[in-house]
């Protein structure tokens, strides 16, 4: 009976509760819109921690270039604010600039070349979540854009020079130019974001431009308008800092276009399988620059099947990496040749150890997306009806059969066996030995600490920056 009352009531005070309102309010269901910020979260967390780890110790503890003099060095002596507008060899930086910054401001002097390198994937993360959810473009599967994103942090020559520090942060927001140019934003929050993402990138990286012609496709739609406008306004300023301050021009001569072409087998196909260039190098020496070519078979054929069966979007995006990879190739090497570019004048005992250059990590992640692109699209015959719900629910094994091999040759190069970092010298034992050095000194006793890869990398400091308290931690041994 009490049972039956309690029933009743209840019955009775959603009675009530429905005739006040009208109706019962539904559960509240997760819309793609939640699902996809709850991915982004994930992404970013999960990608900073990814990034740290392909870092080996070393690496992560190395300033590397302009972050020590330039973007360390400069937010020191100006402050956080006035270095966002110093134009540094033709560009502005400020992306960069933002991390040294807040690293200068809130880290300890012994922690910064951890911060910076920690920043920095930080914001590779962040790019990775960004072409997740800008991926709907060419996919709505999950797993296809789980896959392009995780591109951004595992393609495997990024630890090289790269990954973890924020002189070439600037390379991962050109890879994310073309994603952030063709995609509809389904929120207001979501178009936020992702033009806040789009001035920053371009007040980072002048090359965003060159995926302008992009925005001749769909041009009205109004969603795609703030987004675009950041990305043409912060190149404008980007064209105007050059024009105020130009680059200057090297001295090295032009490299032949045999160097050139086997350069981009060798830094853009190659090494989209294995990062070692001992690896590359014993191929090369006994298949020649056919073992360049046969990396860009699955390239190929990937590209074959997304221009026969893929969708507008994907037949754009295929074609505009295809094209991306070679051109930004070129022109990287066209405006800083080298002799270390020279790969069709090199004998074999030079060939068996190449030169692995930044300028190849873009292009590999741009030819890795068209083989993932091209995996998520099903067949199906010209003419054929559109797959029902069940078919579409089948798991199409060959595709994942396919998909884990790629993963596993490029998981080959998690942790590089050696990086430009590897041999330091570390920032974080210089801080250390300064601190013990500036025991009992006057606090404006100057102070240096160096970077790799030139003697001109260099911070300057005073000893009443240093916050001394190594000195006190670290034993003194006697005799």
């Amino acid at each position: 009976m009490g049972t039956i009352a309690a029933q009743e009531g209840s019955t009775s005070a959603r009675s009530i509760v429905e005739g006040r309102q009208g109706r019962v309010a539904p559960a509240r269901r997760i819309t793609p819109v939640n699902a996809d910020l709850l991915a982004v979260v994930a992404i970013v967390v999960v990608g900073t921690i990814v990034a740290w780890l392909r870092l080996p110790a070393t690496t992560s503890d190395t300033l590397w270039a302009e972050d020590s003099r330039n973007f360390i060095g400069n937010a020191v002596a100006q402050g956080p604010v006035a270095p966002l507008f110093r134009v540094y060899a033709g560009y502005l930086h400020t992306v960069p600039r933002i991390i040294a910054g807040v690293t200068v401001t809130t880290v300890p002097v012994v922690q910064w070349a951890h911060a910076m390198a920690l920043g920095s994937c930080v914001v590779v993360a962040v790019v990775a979540a960004a072409v997740f959810f800008c991926a709907r473009v060419v996919s709505e599967s999950w797993w296809v854009r789980l896959a392009l994103a995780a591109i951004t942090i595992l393609v495997p020559l990024a630890p090289r020079e790269v990954l973890g520090n924020t002189a070439n942060l600037h390379w991962y927001f050109l890879w994310l130019a073309p994603w952030l140019i063709l995609y509809r934003s389904r929120s207001t929050r979501g178009t936020v974001a992702l033009t806040v993402i789009a001035a920053l990138g371009a007040l980072t990286e002048v090359q965003m431009l060159a995926f302008v012609p992009l925005l001749a496709l769909r041009w009205k739609t109004g969603a795609r308008l703030p987004v675009r406008v950041a990305l043409l306004g912060g190149g404008t300023l980007q064209v105007i800092a050059y024009l105020s301050s130009p680059r200057g021009h090297t001295p090295n001569a032009p490299n032949d276009t045999s160097s050139t072409v086997l350069g981009y087998l060798i830094n853009s196909a190659m090494t989209m399988w294995n990062a070692n260039e001992h690896v590359i190098g014993r191929a090369l020496v006994h298949f020649g620059p056919a073992a360049g070519v046969a990396a860009l078979v699955p390239v190929a054929v990937a590209a074959v099947w997304a221009l026969r069966l893929g969708t507008r979007d994907q037949r754009w995006l295929v074609v505009t990496f295809l094209a991306a990879s070679v051109v930004l190739w070129v022109v990287a090497v066209k405006m800083s040749p080298g002799p270390y570019y020279e790969y069709s004048a090199f004998p074999s005992s030079r060939l068996a150890d190449p030169w692995l250059s930044r300028y190849g990590v873009v292009p590999s992640m741009e030819l890795l997306a068209v083989i993932v692109i091209a995996l998520g699209i099903r067949f199906r015959p010209l003419g054929a009806a559109e797959p029902t719900s069940q078919q579409s629910r089948r798991v199409p094994f060959g595709r994942i059969a396919v998909g884990a091999v790629v993963l596993s040759l490029v998981l080959v190069s998690f942790v590089p066996a050696s990086t430009r970092r590897s041999v330091g010298p570390e920032y974080t034992p210089q801080v250390m030995a300064a601190e013990r050095a500036c025991v009992g000194r006057p606090s404006s006793t100057p102070v240096v600490l160096v970077s790799p890869p030139k003697a001109a990398w260099k911070i300057y400091l005073d000893c009443g920056r240093l916050p001394q308290v190594a000195a006190a931690k670290t034993p003194v041994r006697a005799g």
